[in-house]
């Protein structure tokens, strides 16, 4: 068996094992979200192994459906923990401060868009580029929000102990990782060195896998109330938001 494989079977093994943590901690009732991410990637990783051990199929069109979904899915869990982050204020935010939340970050996602973008690649299918430059972007957007995320935890009175946290740090390394791989590809072609960088970047979600395995292990820290002074910035952009919304629902009057 090739180590590329080995690691994907570590990683389903890895992936398993989460689940039947995230089970027993109940962690799916809180998020339930990363819950089905981590299900899907079983199931997704599962498939490949079998695929490539069995069907000796090394399909890109495969891995390019895998990114699409992926990508969103994490989009998904970042819309989530931010959600989640905000628990001890939730009952003061407005009905529309979530979905202005996924527009945040769709924002990020945008804005980290134009940065990624791949040099001139005659000869590969649009497909492969598009999903190449969408996973380049998502690994960008994830970064980011770790970073702000880890910058801002004294106000938002989160620690290493909370799950929120905890599964940023899983992926922004992984994220970090895979962005430098993307990065070094981009000065290659296929080959043994591509090989390589591929079984790195595989090899960094195993050790977020097992970082999150040992973290989700153990008690999770008692929920903290936020600093007066984050609270009041976000009840402030909640109004901000409550405002502008109102303002953007009246009826114009025409001339």
């Amino acid at each position: 068996m090739s180590s590329a494989n080995v690691l994907v079977l570590a990683g389903i093994l890895a992936e398993a094992l989460f689940l039947g943590i995230l089970v027993r901690r109940r962690s799916y009732k809180s998020l339930p979200i990363f819950f089905s991410y981590i299900a899907w990637g079983l199931a997704g990783d599962s498939t490949v192994l079998i695929l490539r051990t069995v069907l000796h199929n090394q399909n890109l069109d495969i891995w390019v459906a895998e990114t699409f979904i992926d990508s969103v899915f994490q989009y998904a869990v970042l819309i989530e923990l931010a959600w989640s982050i905000l628990r001890p204020i939730q009952g003061s935010l407005p009905k529309g401060f979530l979905p202005g939340v996924s527009i945040l970050i769709a924002a990020g996602a945008a804005l980290a868009w134009p940065l990624c973008a791949l040099k001139d690649s005659p000869g590969y299918a649009w497909e492969w580029l598009l999903a190449l430059h969408m996973q380049r972007s998502f690994a960008v957007l994830r970064i980011l929000f770790f970073m702000v995320l880890a910058g801002c935890s004294q106000f938002l009175r989160i620690g290493w102990r909370d799950r929120e946290l905890q599964v940023a740090t899983g992926l922004g390394f992984f994220s970090l990782v895979s962005l430098a791989g993307t990065m070094v590809h981009s000065h290659q072609v296929f080959g043994l060195h591509y090989y390589y960088v591929d079984v790195v970047v595989a090899g960094s979600y195993l050790v977020s896998l097992v970082y999150w395995v040992v973290s989700f292990a153990q008690q999770e820290a008692a929920r903290r109330e936020m600093t007066p002074a984050m609270e009041e910035f976000l009840l402030g952009m909640a109004k901000v938001m409550r405002r502008q919304r109102t303002e953007l629902s009246r009826p114009t009057i025409s001339s």
